[in-house]
């Protein structure tokens, strides 16, 4: 399977290629870029006097977890735009220091407690929880927004904030949950295609499905903690994620490298953020498709914000501006090639304006969803995900990836027995010291304490162990 699949997608990729490069009368990024290029120039010179290339050059230092596709796009895009409204080109420096978002975080704390200052302008992108932990540290100056960015954002979106009561931090676009499927296999296998989280626990698709371990990735954890809560209760979200965790073939160690298993042909469907999902579509838009289940996802902010005592103030509050702008917000989802969208590569994010989703109405990418149609939201539990976040990934790996085996035995007995009732009610038991809100917020005091931790890991780890075996026989 993985052999066929690959060969296709070489051929889409390839055939995309030719028509972009020889198809009679086709628009590609390079002319694109061309044109607008020269409609700018015209303006510049119209209102500055000069050419592009004469004006003055000036310099905005960011760190972001944010893939170079994002970062050239805006780069170029937000140079453009300054060079029409102050007569001055950017040069954006992009600082890195390894990792993710977990990464920068750390560099920046250990620098700011030697100095007062970074020397970096702009943090963009990670997740909502490390700029609440920066704001509160101080790290963060407030920004100031325009009544038109704060008509269109809401304060708060499916019980998550998404922008700080002192304007510290802004959302500068959402992300969703959901999964990414292989459509050209799933019809050779006479499958029929998951619509809802608990479609993934379809008994057909056993051993087709690509999960990445919640310990190893923040997104991963994210997802499951949707999918639990996409259930009226506890036991009923846990049933759920785990019925989906005994249809795993594998666990991979990062959410993109999860994403990557439907594309590769080493599994039919894998959970992922909207984004992987989103980019591993557009290099296969005929064999992939990304499913945001509706209802079933909440919609997190991606965050930007103006590091404490930056180099340049005024440039970095100014790219602010031009993100939150109603045409800086286009980038994130309109296709490459119309008006205010990308040049080369479709970005694949959910805006966080309101405003957007009406105004370029047609023109995004396809698997660009509206996060705000009545429906498409789930309203999260949030204090329950701050406190079951620490407990849930312990019990994933538990349940689901240190007794993978056994896991997939017990489903295949509940398969036989026509999941019989006692047998279920069995498989889906939960330990007893995190059977209640209580429990499992005591649970999340305890795994503070490491050596806590490995006992209580263990401990469950026999637990589903031993319970599996039982419905096994």
């Amino acid at each position: 399977m993985k052999a066929k699949l690959t060969n296709k997608l070489w051929l889409v990729a390839a055939a995309a290629i030719l028509v972009g490069c020889g198809q009679k009368g086709a628009t590609g990024p390079q002319e694109y870029s061309s044109a607008r290029r020269e409609t700018v120039q015209r303006e510049v010179q119209a209102k500055w006097g000069k050419s592009l290339d004469e004006l003055e050059t000036v310099t905005l230092v960011a760190i972001s977890p944010h893939n170079e596709n994002i970062q050239n796009e805006f780069t170029w895009a937000f140079s453009l735009h300054h060079a029409k409204q102050y007569g001055q080109t950017v040069h954006i420096e992009w600082r890195t220091v390894g990792g993710g978002s977990s990464s920068i975080v750390r560099f920046l704390r250990n620098v700011y407690a030697r100095s007062e200052s970074c020397g970096i302008d702009l943090l963009w992108g990670g997740g909502e929880f490390h700029f609440q932990k920066l704001a509160a540290q101080g790290l963060l100056d407030p920004m100031e927004l325009s009544g038109d960015v704060l008509a269109e954002v809401p304060a708060v979106f499916g019980g998550l904030e998404m922008y700080d009561e002192q304007l510290r931090w802004c959302g500068s676009a959402v992300s969703g949950f959901g999964f990414i499927y292989n459509v050209t296999m799933l019809s050779r296998c006479g499958i029929d295609p998951p619509r809802k989280w608990e479609d993934l626990s379809r008994p057909e698709l056993a051993g087709y499905l690509a999960l990445a371990d919640p310990t190893q990735s923040g997104s991963a954890a994210a997802a499951y903690e949707m999918i639990v809560q996409s259930a009226p209760t506890w036991p009923e979200g846990w049933a759920k994620l785990l019925a989906i965790l005994a249809n795993a073939n594998r666990f991979t160690d990062s959410a993109g490298a999860a994403a990557n298993a439907p594309v590769l042909g080493e599994a039919l469907v894998a959970t992922a953020i909207d984004f992987y999902g989103a980019t591993r579509v557009a290099e296969a838009p005929e064999d992939l498709l990304y499913v945001s289940p509706p209802g079933q996802t909440a919609f997190s902010p991606d965050p930007i914000a103006i590091l404490k005592n930056p180099p340049n103030r005024t440039l970095a509050q100014r790219f602010v501006d031009f993100v939150m702008s109603r045409r800086g917000q286009a980038l994130w989802a309109v296709r490459p090639g119309e008006p205010d969208g990308p040049v080369r590569s479709p970005l694949g994010r959910q805006p966080i304006r309101r405003d957007v989703y009406e105004h370029y109405a047609g023109k995004f990418s396809p698997w660009i969803v509206n996060p705000y149609r009545q429906g498409s939201e789930l309203k999260l539990d949030t204090e329950m995900r701050k406190v079951r976040f620490g407990p849930l990934k312990l019990l994933v790996r538990a349940a689901g990836i240190d007794n993978r085996n056994a896991l997939r035995a017990a489903r295949d007995k509940l398969i036989e027995t026509n999941f019989e009732p006692r047998r279920v009610r069995q498989f889906n038991r939960l330990p007893k010291n995190v059977a209640t809100r209580g429990e499992i917020a005591r649970v999340a005091q305890l795994l503070k304490d490491p050596t806590a931790a490995e006992r209580i890991l263990t401990d469950w780890t026999t637990f589903f162990r031993d319970k599996y075996d039982r419905i096994s026989r």
